[in-house]
C-alpha cells in the first residue's frame, strides 16, 4: 500500500511539473514573440528615419516620385521619421572646389598652334533655394553625379581654350590679363548657373613649352633692340629738326634784317663796333688807289 501511494504522489508531482514546463515554455514564447515584435519595429522605425547633415539639403522620394525637401520644423537639417519607403538624396550647399591643370597633353592652342598651359581654379556652389534642389534631382540626378553629368570641367577647359586661341603667343604674353578675362567671361557664360553660383575664378601659372619659351625670349630682346635703335634714331632725328628750325629762324632773322639796311643803319652798326682809334692812313680817292697819304697821331706826329 505505501509503494502505491507513493507512486500515485511521484505521478502527480510529474504531472505537476510537466504542466508548469509548458506555462514556462508558453511564457518565454509569448516573451520572445514580443521580444521579436519590439527588434522589428525597432528596425522598421530605424528604416524610415532619416538624418541631413548640417550644411546639406534633402530631396525627399517614394517610389519615385518627389515628396518635396527635408525638413525638421523649419529647418533643413536634423532626423526625422520620412516613412519605410522614403528615400533623402543630399546635395552638399557648401563650396565646391575645381582645379583645371591644362598640362601635358591637355594643352590650351594659341592663334598659330603654339601650347599653352596654366591652372584654372574655380570655386562654386549649389543655389540655395527649395526649386533648385528638387530641380537638381528630378533634371540631372544625385549629388554625386551631377559634376560629371553638367560637364564642369569640360566647360572651363573649354573656356580657357575659346580664350587662348584668339591670341598670339607673343600678344598673350603681353595681354596676359585681358586673356584672363576673356577665358572668365568664357566660363561663366557657359556655366549652368540655373543650379550654381560661382564664386570666383582664379587663372594661374600661363606658360609655354621651353623651346617656344626661349624662342619667345630671343624675339623679346631682338625687338626691344630693334625698339632702342629706332628710339635713339628718333632722337637724333628729333635734333637735327631742332637745329634746321633754329637755322631756319637765323636766316629768316638775316632776311629781315637785310631787308630794313639802310646806309644810316650801316653807319650806327660801324659806330657802335668803332673801337674809338683812328685811321693812320688814307687812300684819297678810286683814281689814286696807289697814293697813301699818312695822317697824323692824336700825339700830333
Amino acid at each position: 500500500m505505501g509503494k502505491i501511494r507513493a507512486r500515485k504522489k511521484m505521478g502527480i508531482n510529474t504531472g505537476e511539473n510537466k504542466m508548469k514546463n509548458k506555462k514556462s515554455q508558453v511564457e518565454l514564447g509569448i516573451i520572445a514573440f514580443f521580444a521579436i515584435l519590439v527588434i522589428v519595429g525597432l528596425i522598421i522605425m530605424a528604416l524610415g528615419i532619416d538624418v541631413v547633415q548640417p550644411s546639406h539639403r534633402g530631396v525627399m522620394v517614394r517610389f519615385g516620385q518627389i515628396l518635396g525637401i527635408f525638413k525638421v520644423g523649419d529647418a533643413y537639417t536634423g532626423m526625422r521619421w520620412t516613412g519605410l519607403f522614403t528615400d533623402v538624396y543630399t546635395y552638399d550647399m557648401r563650396t565646391r572646389k575645381v582645379v583645371i591643370e591644362l598640362v601635358g597633353d591637355n594643352y590650351a592652342p594659341t592663334k598659330e598652334g603654339q601650347k599653352v598651359f596654366s591652372t584654372i581654379n574655380v570655386n562654386y556652389r549649389v543655389k540655395d533655394t527649395e526649386e533648385t534642389i528638387t530641380d537638381l534631382y528630378a533634371n540631372i540626378g544625385s549629388d554625386e553625379i551631377i559634376s560629371d553629368r553638367l560637364n564642369i570641367n569640360a566647360i572651363i577647359t573649354e573656356g580657357f581654350k575659346q580664350a587662348s586661341v584668339g591670341y598670339t603667343a607673343l600678344e598673350i604674353l603681353e595681354k596676359r590679363q585681358e586673356v584672363k578675362e576673356k577665358a572668365i567671361e568664357n566660363i561663366r557664360k557657359n556655366f549652368p548657373t540655373e543650379y550654381f553660383e560661382i564664386e570666383n575664378i582664379v587663372i594661374t601659372n600661363i606658360a609655354f613649352t621651353p623651346e617656344f619659351a626661349n624662342e619667345i625670349e630671343l624675339k623679346q630682346k631682338a625687338i626691344q633692340s630693334a625698339q632702342k635703335e629706332q628710339n635713339l634714331l628718333e632722337g637724333v632725328k628729333f635734333q637735327q629738326e631742332q637745329k634746321l628750325v633754329e637755322y631756319r629762324a637765323l636766316a629768316e632773322q638775316i632776311r629781315l634784317q637785310s631787308e630794313t639796311l639802310t646806309e644810316l643803319t650801316i653807319k650806327k652798326a660801324w659806330i657802335e663796333r668803332w673801337s674809338g682809334q683812328l685811321p693812320q692812313y688814307l687812300i684819297t680817292t678810286s683814281d689814286n688807289a696807289n697814293f697813301i697819304l699818312s695822317l697824323p697821331t692824336s700825339k700830333g706826329e
